[in-house]
């Protein structure tokens, strides 16, 4: 009899063991980290100056576009790097507390990117943007909703992070993320440079929807509805 309750007892260990197991894991491995998670006032937010970052961001901007003629070639260029030696951080995306030791800032989000040559989609964001600052290029970073992480889009906040890049008076979206997690040969997918708006909306929701850059954008139900692809 004392065997029994024994064993029963460590199987009910187990199962409660494994609910939370359950219950934690999409908390943390739903942080396909795009913003910072520190929402208070700027003043409190951890700051990196340009002496504590690892790395020169305007030579490496250079180093990288050095080749390149035009500003598309140079936006093109930037995207290539850093989907290239820019790897996805698995382990960032998992731990929650160190999630929130990174994202106070975007500076320290950057900081953190060059030490540990890792990235999760705001992380490559805030890298593209930064360095096509570097060359003189304005990029935005947008946040919202993305079919390929989730079959459905059925979430109150944001879960993904993408970036436009504005090039000849014409603004172009693009996904570095994608581009790295969906490589060919272990070269970058460059469907996800410059995607034509049309199809970029049926993948991508912004959150703010002037950055569909379509003219009738469809409704977020609408996008809802749309199989995952």
């Amino acid at each position: 009899m004392k065997y029994r309750y024994q064993h029963m007892r460590n199987s009910l260990l187990k199962l409660l063991f494994l609910i939370a197991i359950l219950t934690f894991f999409p908390k943390v491995s739903y942080a396909q980290i795009g913003d910072v998670i520190n929402t208070r006032v700027s003043s409190e937010r951890v700051k990196v100056s340009k002496k504590e970052m690892p790395i020169n961001t305007k030579s490496l901007a250079k180093q990288i576009t050095k080749y390149s003629q035009t500003d598309f070639e140079k936006a093109k260029a930037i995207f290539i790097w850093i989907a290239s030696n820019i790897e996805y951080d698995n382990e960032l995306r998992t731990d929650a507390n160190l999630q929130k030791s990174i994202y106070t800032s975007e500076e320290n989000v950057l900081k953190n990117v060059f030490k540990r040559k890792k990235a999760l989609c705001g992380g490559y964001a805030f890298l593209y943007k930064e360095l096509c600052k570097q060359v003189g290029i304005e990029s935005q970073v947008i946040h919202g909703y993305s079919k390929k992480y989730y079959s459905t889009s059925y979430r109150k906040q944001v879960d993904h992070t993408w970036n436009a890049v504005k090039v000849n008076g014409k603004w172009r979206l693009l996904d570095l993320t994608l581009a790295r997690s969906q490589r060919k040969a272990q070269n970058p997918n460059m469907y996800w440079f410059d995607t034509d708006p049309s199809f970029f909306i049926k993948t991508h929701y912004p959150e703010d929807l002037k950055w569909a850059l379509v003219k009738n954008p469809i409704s977020k139900y609408e996008f809802e509805q749309l199989p995952a692809r």
